[in-house]
Protein backbone atom coordinates (compact mmCIF):
# COMPACT_ATOMS: atom_id res chain seq x y z
CA UNK A 1 0.00 0.00 0.00
CA UNK A 2 3.10 2.40 0.96
CA UNK A 3 4.17 2.18 -2.58
CA UNK A 4 1.04 2.44 -4.28
CA UNK A 5 0.33 5.66 -2.80
CA UNK A 6 3.76 7.21 -2.63
CA UNK A 7 3.08 6.08 -6.96
CA UNK A 8 -0.34 7.94 -6.76
CA UNK A 9 1.10 11.31 -4.90
CA UNK A 10 4.24 11.20 -6.62
CA UNK A 11 2.25 11.85 -9.38
CA UNK A 12 -0.12 14.06 -7.62
CA UNK A 13 3.13 16.24 -7.08
CA UNK A 14 4.90 15.88 -9.38
CA UNK A 15 3.18 18.10 -12.50
CA UNK A 16 2.64 20.60 -9.79
CA UNK A 17 6.35 20.55 -8.35
CA UNK A 18 8.20 20.32 -12.05
CA UNK A 19 6.08 23.49 -13.02
CA UNK A 20 7.68 25.17 -9.67
CA UNK A 21 10.97 23.99 -10.37
CA UNK A 22 10.66 25.84 -13.77
CA UNK A 23 9.55 29.00 -11.95
CA UNK A 24 12.36 29.35 -10.65
CA UNK A 25 14.15 29.26 -14.09
CA UNK A 26 11.63 31.28 -15.73
CA UNK A 27 11.63 33.96 -13.10
CA UNK A 28 15.40 34.32 -12.32
CA UNK A 29 15.16 35.18 -16.10
CA UNK A 30 12.39 37.73 -16.17
CA UNK A 31 13.28 39.47 -12.64
CA UNK A 32 16.01 41.09 -11.59
CA UNK A 33 17.75 39.74 -8.29
CA UNK A 34 16.25 42.64 -6.42
CA UNK A 35 12.82 42.39 -7.80
CA UNK A 36 13.40 38.22 -6.85
CA UNK A 37 14.18 39.09 -2.99
CA UNK A 38 11.22 41.51 -2.38
CA UNK A 39 9.17 38.62 -3.93
CA UNK A 40 11.03 36.21 -2.15
CA UNK A 41 10.71 37.95 1.28
CA UNK A 42 7.11 38.48 1.19
CA UNK A 43 6.82 34.86 0.30
CA UNK A 44 8.60 34.16 3.55
CA UNK A 45 6.18 36.82 5.77
CA UNK A 46 2.83 35.13 4.51
CA UNK A 47 4.46 31.83 4.95
CA UNK A 48 5.70 32.51 8.42
CA UNK A 49 1.94 34.44 9.49
CA UNK A 50 0.35 31.13 7.80
CA UNK A 51 2.23 28.53 9.68
CA UNK A 52 2.11 30.83 13.10
CA UNK A 53 -1.88 31.18 12.54
CA UNK A 54 -3.14 28.19 10.55
CA UNK A 55 -1.02 25.33 11.17
CA UNK A 56 -2.50 23.83 14.03
CA UNK A 57 -6.03 23.72 11.95
CA UNK A 58 -4.13 21.32 9.24
CA UNK A 59 -2.58 19.07 11.82
CA UNK A 60 -4.91 18.79 14.19
CA UNK A 61 -7.09 17.52 10.77
CA UNK A 62 -4.60 15.45 9.64
CA UNK A 63 -4.64 13.97 13.20
CA UNK A 64 -8.17 13.63 14.08
CA UNK A 65 -10.09 12.81 10.68
CA UNK A 66 -8.97 9.15 10.90
CA UNK A 67 -11.03 8.62 14.03
CA UNK A 68 -14.05 10.13 12.58
CA UNK A 69 -14.68 8.92 9.07
CA UNK A 70 -17.81 7.49 9.83
CA UNK A 71 -19.37 10.73 10.37
CA UNK A 72 -17.01 14.15 9.95
CA UNK A 73 -19.26 16.77 9.78
CA UNK A 74 -18.91 18.00 12.94
CA UNK A 75 -15.25 17.68 12.74
CA UNK A 76 -14.97 19.65 9.66
CA UNK A 77 -17.50 22.03 10.96
CA UNK A 78 -15.15 22.60 14.14
CA UNK A 79 -12.35 23.18 11.64
CA UNK A 80 -14.18 25.79 10.22
CA UNK A 81 -14.97 27.87 12.62
CA UNK A 82 -11.23 27.59 13.43
CA UNK A 83 -10.32 29.12 10.62
CA UNK A 84 -12.56 31.85 10.44
CA UNK A 85 -11.42 33.16 13.50
CA UNK A 86 -8.26 33.01 13.02
CA UNK A 87 -8.60 34.71 9.31
CA UNK A 88 -10.67 37.52 11.46
CA UNK A 89 -7.59 37.79 13.46
CA UNK A 90 -5.47 38.01 10.45
CA UNK A 91 -7.28 40.50 8.82
CA UNK A 92 -7.61 43.59 12.10
CA UNK A 93 -4.11 42.63 12.19
CA UNK A 94 -3.56 43.29 8.65
CA UNK A 95 -5.61 46.47 8.54
CA UNK A 96 -3.72 47.62 11.68
CA UNK A 97 -0.47 47.02 9.76
CA UNK A 98 -1.55 49.15 6.54
CA UNK A 99 -2.30 52.36 8.87
CA UNK A 100 0.81 52.22 10.67
CA UNK A 101 2.96 52.12 7.66
CA UNK A 102 3.62 55.07 5.06
CA UNK A 103 5.34 54.23 2.14
CA UNK A 104 2.85 53.25 -0.48
CA UNK A 105 4.67 50.65 -1.88
CA UNK A 106 4.47 48.24 1.69
CA UNK A 107 0.98 48.81 1.83
CA UNK A 108 0.64 47.75 -1.40
CA UNK A 109 2.42 44.59 -0.75
CA UNK A 110 0.38 44.54 2.83
CA UNK A 111 -2.93 44.54 0.44
CA UNK A 112 -1.40 41.63 -1.28
CA UNK A 113 0.11 39.74 1.51
CA UNK A 114 -3.21 39.75 3.58
CA UNK A 115 -5.40 37.97 1.12
CA UNK A 116 -2.63 35.72 -0.16
CA UNK A 117 -2.78 34.51 3.75
CA UNK A 118 -5.81 34.13 3.42
CA UNK A 119 -6.36 31.87 0.67
CA UNK A 120 -3.00 29.89 0.95
CA UNK A 121 -4.45 28.50 4.32
CA UNK A 122 -7.79 27.71 2.97
CA UNK A 123 -6.00 25.99 -0.36
CA UNK A 124 -3.62 23.85 2.26
CA UNK A 125 -6.20 22.55 4.35
CA UNK A 126 -8.35 21.25 1.50
CA UNK A 127 -5.65 19.36 0.34
CA UNK A 128 -4.81 17.94 4.08
CA UNK A 129 -8.81 16.98 3.74
CA UNK A 130 -7.81 15.22 0.47
CA UNK A 131 -4.55 13.68 2.01
CA UNK A 132 -6.56 12.35 4.69
CA UNK A 133 -9.39 10.97 2.65
CA UNK A 134 -6.60 9.34 0.90
CA UNK A 135 -8.03 10.68 -2.43
CA UNK A 136 -4.51 11.40 -4.12
CA UNK A 137 -6.28 12.40 -7.48
CA UNK A 138 -8.01 15.35 -6.46
CA UNK A 139 -5.03 16.52 -4.32
CA UNK A 140 -2.78 16.32 -7.63
CA UNK A 141 -5.38 18.44 -9.57
CA UNK A 142 -6.24 20.71 -7.26
CA UNK A 143 -2.30 21.45 -6.85
CA UNK A 144 -1.63 21.26 -10.45
CA UNK A 145 -4.42 24.09 -11.35
CA UNK A 146 -2.92 26.02 -8.62
CA UNK A 147 0.46 25.41 -10.45
CA UNK A 148 -0.38 26.01 -13.84
CA UNK A 149 -2.97 29.41 -13.15
CA UNK A 150 0.31 30.70 -11.17
CA UNK A 151 3.03 30.62 -13.41
CA UNK A 152 1.40 31.37 -16.80
CA UNK A 153 -0.10 34.22 -15.08
CA UNK A 154 2.96 35.22 -13.14
CA UNK A 155 5.21 35.34 -16.53
CA UNK A 156 2.40 37.23 -17.69
CA UNK A 157 1.72 40.22 -15.61
CA UNK A 158 5.96 40.31 -15.30
CA UNK A 159 5.93 41.05 -19.04
CA UNK A 160 3.26 43.09 -18.33
CA UNK A 161 5.61 45.19 -15.80
CA UNK A 162 4.32 44.28 -12.94
CA UNK A 163 7.57 43.33 -11.20
CA UNK A 164 7.44 41.40 -8.28
CA UNK A 165 3.95 41.73 -7.26
CA UNK A 166 3.11 40.04 -10.87
CA UNK A 167 4.07 36.15 -9.38
CA UNK A 168 2.54 36.96 -5.81
CA UNK A 169 -0.86 38.15 -7.42
CA UNK A 170 -0.49 35.40 -9.94
CA UNK A 171 0.11 32.84 -6.78
CA UNK A 172 -2.79 34.17 -5.09
CA UNK A 173 -5.50 33.82 -7.99
CA UNK A 174 -3.74 30.57 -9.02
CA UNK A 175 -4.83 29.00 -5.16
CA UNK A 176 -8.34 31.17 -4.97
CA UNK A 177 -9.26 29.09 -8.50
CA UNK A 178 -7.97 25.71 -6.95
CA UNK A 179 -10.38 25.97 -3.77
CA UNK A 180 -13.76 27.03 -5.15
CA UNK A 181 -12.98 25.03 -8.65
CA UNK A 182 -11.79 21.68 -6.50
CA UNK A 183 -11.43 22.18 -2.45
CA UNK A 184 -15.35 24.34 -1.71
CA UNK A 185 -17.25 20.81 -2.56
CA UNK A 186 -15.39 19.22 0.68
CA UNK A 187 -16.78 21.18 3.06
CA UNK A 188 -20.29 21.28 1.82
CA UNK A 189 -22.28 20.20 4.95
CA UNK A 190 -20.31 21.69 7.71
CA UNK A 191 -21.12 24.81 9.27
CA UNK A 192 -19.25 26.83 12.11
CA UNK A 193 -20.88 27.89 15.11
CA UNK A 194 -19.79 29.45 18.09
CA UNK A 195 -21.72 26.23 19.85
CA UNK A 196 -18.72 23.86 18.56
CA UNK A 197 -16.47 26.21 20.80
CA UNK A 198 -15.89 23.07 23.54
CA UNK A 199 -14.74 20.84 20.16
CA UNK A 200 -11.94 23.26 20.03
CA UNK A 201 -10.16 22.18 22.94
CA UNK A 202 -8.50 18.96 22.03
CA UNK A 203 -7.75 20.68 18.79
CA UNK A 204 -5.91 23.32 20.53
CA UNK A 205 -4.54 21.17 22.94
CA UNK A 206 -2.91 19.15 20.07
CA UNK A 207 -2.16 21.91 17.84
CA UNK A 208 -0.82 24.46 19.34
CA UNK A 209 2.81 22.93 20.45
CA UNK A 210 3.18 22.10 16.88
CA UNK A 211 2.25 25.34 15.80
CA UNK A 212 4.85 26.55 18.13
CA UNK A 213 7.01 23.85 17.08
CA UNK A 214 6.53 24.71 13.01
CA UNK A 215 7.27 28.49 13.57
CA UNK A 216 10.52 27.96 15.23
CA UNK A 217 11.20 25.42 12.28
CA UNK A 218 10.36 27.86 9.89
CA UNK A 219 12.84 30.62 12.06
CA UNK A 220 15.14 27.98 11.09
CA UNK A 221 14.56 27.70 7.46
CA UNK A 222 13.55 31.52 6.68
CA UNK A 223 15.06 34.04 8.99
CA UNK A 224 18.53 33.45 6.82
CA UNK A 225 16.54 35.50 3.99
CA UNK A 226 15.66 37.96 6.28
CA UNK A 227 19.23 38.63 8.22
CA UNK A 228 20.80 38.38 4.30
CA UNK A 229 18.13 41.02 3.45
CA UNK A 230 19.29 42.91 6.55
CA UNK A 231 22.95 42.53 6.60
CA UNK A 232 23.67 42.49 2.82
CA UNK A 233 20.84 43.51 -0.04
CA UNK A 234 17.78 42.93 -1.65
CA UNK A 235 19.79 41.13 -4.96
CA UNK A 236 21.85 39.07 -2.11
CA UNK A 237 18.32 37.57 -1.06
CA UNK A 238 16.93 37.00 -4.43
CA UNK A 239 20.82 34.73 -5.36
CA UNK A 240 20.04 33.11 -1.92
CA UNK A 241 16.61 32.43 -2.27
CA UNK A 242 17.19 31.41 -6.05
CA UNK A 243 19.72 28.63 -5.28
CA UNK A 244 18.26 27.63 -1.83
CA UNK A 245 14.77 26.55 -3.43
CA UNK A 246 16.11 25.08 -6.65
CA UNK A 247 17.49 22.19 -4.32
CA UNK A 248 14.56 22.23 -2.08
CA UNK A 249 11.57 22.35 -4.54
CA UNK A 250 13.44 19.01 -5.53
CA UNK A 251 14.37 17.39 -2.38
CA UNK A 252 11.53 18.49 -0.64
CA UNK A 253 9.02 17.52 -3.03
CA UNK A 254 10.01 14.32 -3.77
CA UNK A 255 10.27 13.47 0.40
CA UNK A 256 6.79 14.78 0.95
CA UNK A 257 5.41 12.52 -1.66
CA UNK A 258 6.35 9.94 0.59
CA UNK A 259 5.42 11.60 3.61
CA UNK A 260 2.18 12.09 2.24
CA UNK A 261 1.11 8.89 1.42
CA UNK A 262 2.89 7.63 4.69
CA UNK A 263 1.96 9.45 7.41
CA UNK A 264 -2.00 8.63 7.02
CA UNK A 265 -1.17 4.74 6.97
CA UNK A 266 0.57 5.59 10.15
CA UNK A 267 -1.68 7.34 11.82
CA UNK A 268 -4.30 4.37 10.61
CA UNK A 269 -1.93 1.47 11.32
CA UNK A 270 -1.77 2.98 15.15
CA UNK A 271 -5.66 3.62 15.37
CA UNK A 272 -6.44 0.06 14.72
CA UNK A 273 -3.68 -2.30 15.50
CA UNK A 274 -1.54 -0.42 18.42
CA UNK A 275 2.15 0.69 18.22
CA UNK A 276 3.78 -2.27 17.15
CA UNK A 277 2.30 -2.22 13.68
CA UNK A 278 2.95 1.85 13.83
CA UNK A 279 6.67 0.98 14.11
CA UNK A 280 6.75 -1.10 11.53
CA UNK A 281 5.33 0.90 9.45
CA UNK A 282 7.43 3.80 9.84
CA UNK A 283 10.33 1.69 9.35
CA UNK A 284 8.81 1.03 6.14
CA UNK A 285 8.20 4.74 5.03
CA UNK A 286 12.15 5.69 6.67
CA UNK A 287 13.39 3.64 4.32
CA UNK A 288 11.99 4.70 0.94
CA UNK A 289 12.52 8.12 2.28
CA UNK A 290 16.53 7.09 2.42
CA UNK A 291 16.37 5.72 -0.65
CA UNK A 292 14.72 8.47 -2.79
CA UNK A 293 16.71 11.32 -0.69
CA UNK A 294 20.47 9.55 -1.09
CA UNK A 295 21.35 9.83 -4.72
CA UNK A 296 18.93 13.22 -5.24
CA UNK A 297 21.26 15.16 -2.65
CA UNK A 298 24.54 13.61 -3.55
CA UNK A 299 23.54 14.28 -7.25
CA UNK A 300 22.95 18.26 -6.46
CA UNK A 301 26.13 18.13 -4.46
CA UNK A 302 28.37 16.51 -7.61
CA UNK A 303 26.72 18.17 -10.65
CA UNK A 304 25.76 21.70 -9.10
CA UNK A 305 27.81 23.89 -11.50
CA UNK A 306 25.94 22.15 -14.38
CA UNK A 307 22.80 22.14 -12.55
CA UNK A 308 22.59 25.96 -11.65
CA UNK A 309 23.79 26.94 -15.31
CA UNK A 310 21.15 25.30 -16.85
CA UNK A 311 18.69 26.04 -14.47
CA UNK A 312 19.02 29.77 -13.34
CA UNK A 313 19.33 33.27 -14.86
CA UNK A 314 22.94 34.69 -15.30
CA UNK A 315 22.99 37.14 -12.49
CA UNK A 316 22.32 34.09 -10.11
CA UNK A 317 24.52 31.95 -10.82
CA UNK A 318 27.98 32.49 -9.43
CA UNK A 319 26.39 33.00 -6.18
CA UNK A 320 23.95 29.94 -6.14
CA UNK A 321 26.57 27.76 -7.06
CA UNK A 322 28.64 28.28 -3.94
CA UNK A 323 25.36 27.49 -1.96
CA UNK A 324 23.64 24.28 -3.29
CA UNK A 325 25.85 21.40 -2.20
CA UNK A 326 25.51 22.90 1.55
CA UNK A 327 22.14 23.54 1.01
CA UNK A 328 21.00 20.43 -0.36
CA UNK A 329 22.91 18.41 2.99
CA UNK A 330 21.03 20.98 5.11
CA UNK A 331 17.20 20.42 3.06
CA UNK A 332 17.97 16.30 3.52
CA UNK A 333 18.81 16.44 6.90
CA UNK A 334 15.90 18.63 7.44
CA UNK A 335 13.41 16.61 5.42
CA UNK A 336 14.66 12.82 7.01
CA UNK A 337 13.70 14.94 10.49
CA UNK A 338 10.60 16.17 9.60
CA UNK A 339 8.93 13.19 7.77
CA UNK A 340 10.76 10.55 9.74
CA UNK A 341 11.86 11.01 13.41
CA UNK A 342 9.84 14.10 14.36
CA UNK A 343 6.92 11.91 14.29
CA UNK A 344 7.40 9.92 16.71
CA UNK A 345 6.56 13.22 19.16
CA UNK A 346 2.95 13.31 16.73
CA UNK A 347 2.25 10.10 17.12
CA UNK A 348 2.95 9.83 21.37
CA UNK A 349 1.07 13.42 21.29
CA UNK A 350 4.12 14.97 23.07
CA UNK A 351 4.32 17.91 20.80
CA UNK A 352 5.39 20.16 22.98
CA UNK A 353 9.30 18.07 22.56
CA UNK A 354 9.41 19.78 19.16
CA UNK A 355 9.40 23.36 20.24
CA UNK A 356 12.71 22.85 22.53
CA UNK A 357 14.20 21.00 19.67
CA UNK A 358 13.35 23.56 17.11
CA UNK A 359 13.95 26.34 19.22
CA UNK A 360 17.27 25.33 19.58
CA UNK A 361 17.73 24.84 16.20
CA UNK A 362 16.51 28.45 16.14
CA UNK A 363 18.76 29.92 18.39
CA UNK A 364 21.27 28.48 16.46
CA UNK A 365 20.40 29.57 13.50
CA UNK A 366 20.22 33.03 14.26
CA UNK A 367 23.25 33.46 16.15
CA UNK A 368 25.67 31.58 13.09
CA UNK A 369 23.74 33.73 10.77
CA UNK A 370 24.92 36.91 12.29
CA UNK A 371 28.43 36.03 12.86
CA UNK A 372 28.47 34.28 9.15
CA UNK A 373 27.12 36.50 6.89
CA UNK A 374 28.98 39.17 7.71
CA UNK A 375 32.06 37.10 7.76
CA UNK A 376 31.19 34.79 4.82
CA UNK A 377 28.74 36.10 2.76
CA UNK A 378 25.92 34.22 1.26
CA UNK A 379 27.84 31.20 1.90
CA UNK A 380 27.71 32.22 5.64
CA UNK A 381 23.84 31.49 5.83
CA UNK A 382 24.08 28.41 4.21
CA UNK A 383 26.60 27.21 6.49
CA UNK A 384 24.44 28.95 9.42
CA UNK A 385 21.23 26.55 8.03
CA UNK A 386 23.23 23.44 7.93
CA UNK A 387 24.25 23.22 11.12
CA UNK A 388 21.23 24.43 13.03
CA UNK A 389 19.56 21.47 10.92
CA UNK A 390 22.74 19.20 12.39
CA UNK A 391 21.31 20.44 15.76
CA UNK A 392 17.38 19.69 15.37
CA UNK A 393 17.96 16.18 13.88
CA UNK A 394 20.23 15.13 16.89
CA UNK A 395 17.89 16.39 18.67
CA UNK A 396 14.93 15.03 17.41
CA UNK A 397 16.68 11.31 16.68
CA UNK A 398 17.72 11.20 20.96
CA UNK A 399 14.62 12.79 22.34
CA UNK A 400 12.31 11.08 19.64
CA UNK A 401 13.67 7.30 20.62
CA UNK A 402 12.49 7.61 24.70
CA UNK A 403 8.74 8.12 23.47
CA UNK A 404 8.35 6.10 20.10
CA UNK A 405 10.56 3.42 19.03
CA UNK A 406 12.07 4.99 15.63
CA UNK A 407 14.76 2.83 14.30
CA UNK A 408 18.33 4.55 13.68
CA UNK A 409 20.55 2.43 11.28
CA UNK A 410 19.36 -1.16 9.82
CA UNK A 411 20.80 -3.02 7.25
CA UNK A 412 18.97 -1.56 4.57
CA UNK A 413 20.08 2.07 5.18
CA UNK A 414 23.81 0.62 4.70
CA UNK A 415 23.00 -0.53 1.84
CA UNK A 416 21.23 3.14 0.53
CA UNK A 417 24.55 4.64 1.18
CA UNK A 418 26.49 1.99 0.28
CA UNK A 419 24.45 2.45 -3.06
CA UNK A 420 24.82 6.31 -3.38
CA UNK A 421 28.63 5.76 -2.78
CA UNK A 422 29.25 3.99 -5.82
CA UNK A 423 26.81 6.25 -7.84
CA UNK A 424 29.38 9.26 -6.71
CA UNK A 425 32.53 7.15 -8.05
CA UNK A 426 30.76 6.71 -11.03
CA UNK A 427 29.67 10.64 -11.54
CA UNK A 428 32.97 11.95 -10.39
CA UNK A 429 35.06 11.41 -13.79
CA UNK A 430 32.32 13.01 -15.64
CA UNK A 431 31.71 16.47 -13.76
CA UNK A 432 33.71 18.51 -15.93
CA UNK A 433 31.08 18.49 -18.70
CA UNK A 434 28.58 21.27 -19.09
CA UNK A 435 25.75 21.62 -21.48
CA UNK A 436 22.01 20.86 -21.09
CA UNK A 437 22.69 17.20 -22.79
CA UNK A 438 25.91 16.52 -20.83
CA UNK A 439 23.66 17.16 -18.26
CA UNK A 440 21.08 15.10 -19.06
CA UNK A 441 23.76 12.03 -20.06
CA UNK A 442 24.78 12.81 -15.76
CA UNK A 443 21.52 12.50 -14.16
CA UNK A 444 20.66 9.36 -16.26
CA UNK A 445 23.86 7.86 -16.30
CA UNK A 446 23.89 8.01 -12.26
CA UNK A 447 20.50 7.12 -12.05
CA UNK A 448 21.19 3.55 -14.11
CA UNK A 449 24.25 3.11 -11.90
CA UNK A 450 22.11 4.13 -8.36
CA UNK A 451 19.05 1.95 -9.77
CA UNK A 452 20.97 -0.98 -10.74
CA UNK A 453 22.83 -1.57 -6.90
CA UNK A 454 19.89 -1.00 -5.53
CA UNK A 455 18.56 -4.12 -7.05
CA UNK A 456 21.82 -5.87 -7.15
CA UNK A 457 22.38 -5.19 -3.25
CA UNK A 458 18.39 -6.09 -3.17
CA UNK A 459 17.90 -3.01 -1.21
CA UNK A 460 14.67 -3.30 0.84
CA UNK A 461 13.80 -6.82 -0.63
CA UNK A 462 13.51 -5.27 -4.26
CA UNK A 463 14.21 -8.30 -6.27
CA UNK A 464 11.55 -10.54 -4.44
CA UNK A 465 8.81 -7.70 -5.01
CA UNK A 466 9.99 -7.71 -8.77
CA UNK A 467 10.08 -11.38 -8.98
CA UNK A 468 6.79 -11.84 -7.39
CA UNK A 469 4.94 -9.51 -9.65
CA UNK A 470 6.66 -11.62 -12.66
CA UNK A 471 5.33 -14.31 -11.51
CA UNK A 472 1.86 -12.78 -11.04
CA UNK A 473 1.23 -11.52 -14.15
CA UNK A 474 2.48 -15.21 -15.70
Amino acid sequence: MLIRYTAYYGLARGVPGLLNFLAIAIYTRLLSPSDYGIYALVVVWVGLINVVCFQWIRLSLLRFFPAHLDDPRRLLSTLLLAYTSVASLTGGAGVAVWFAVADESLRTLVLIAVPLIWVQAGFELSLELMRSQLNPLRYGLMAGTRAVIALGLGMLLITWGFGALGPLLAMLLGMLVAVVMLGSSLWRGARPSLSLCPDLKPLLAYGLPLTATFALGFVVSSSDRLLVARLLSHDAVGIYTAGYDLVAQVIDMLLMTVNLAAYPLVVRALEKNGREAAREQLDRNGGLLLMIAVPVTLGFITLAPQIVSLMLGESFRAGATQLVPWVAVAIFMSCIRAFHFDLAFQLSEKTFYQVWINGSAAVVNVALNLMFIPAFGLVGAAYATLIAYGVALALSILLGRRLFAISLITRDNLKVLLCGAIMVACLWPLREASGTWALVEQVLWGAAVYTVSVFLLNVANVRGMVFAKRRTAK
